[in-house]
C-alpha cells in the first residue's frame, strides 16, 4: 500500500507512530502526576535511595569512619529514649494521688456527710 503500512498482520508504520504518541502521552501524564503530589515523589526518592545505599556495597573506610558515629547516634537515642521513659513515669507519678492522702481525703468526705446527715436529722 501507498501508506506505508501493510496488509499482512496489521502492523507497520502507522501502527508504531501510534503506539509511540499513545508511550509518550502516558509518561507526560506520570510525570504531570508526580507534580501534582511530592509526597508520593518524596517518598519514591526515598526509596531509590534505600534500594541504591542496600545495593552498593559498603568499603572499609566507610566502615572505619561511619560505625562509631552509628554507635554514638544510637548510644544518644538510646539514653533519650531512657531520659523520656523517665519523665513521663515522673509526670504520671506526680498526677496520681498518693495513697495516704486520697485515704484521708476519702475519710474526711465521708466524715463530712455523715455530720451533714447527722444536722439533717436533728433540725428535722
Amino acid at each position: 500500500m501507498s501508506n506505508g503500512t501493510t496488509t499482512q498482520g496489521g502492523t507497520g508504520t502507522g501502527t508504531a507512530t501510534n503506539q509511540a504518541t499513545s508511550t509518550r502521552d502516558k509518561a507526560q501524564q506520570a510525570i504531570g502526576d508526580l507534580g501534582d503530589n511530592p509526597v508520593a515523589l518524596l517518598a519514591g526518592g526515598v526509596a531509590l535511595g534505600v534500594l541504591v545505599g542496600v545495593l552498593l556495597p559498603r568499603i572499609a573506610k566507610e566502615r572505619e569512619l561511619l560505625d562509631p558515629l552509628g554507635r554514638t547516634l544510637a548510644q544518644r537515642a538510646t539514653a533519650a529514649a531512657q531520659a523520656a521513659k523517665e519523665a513521663g513515669r515522673q509526670e504520671i507519678d506526680a498526677l496520681i494521688p498518693d495513697k495516704d492522702a486520697t485515704k484521708e481525703r476519702v475519710s474526711a468526705f465521708f466524715g463530712s456527710i455523715t455530720d451533714a446527715a447527722k444536722g439533717a436529722a436533728q433540725q428535722a
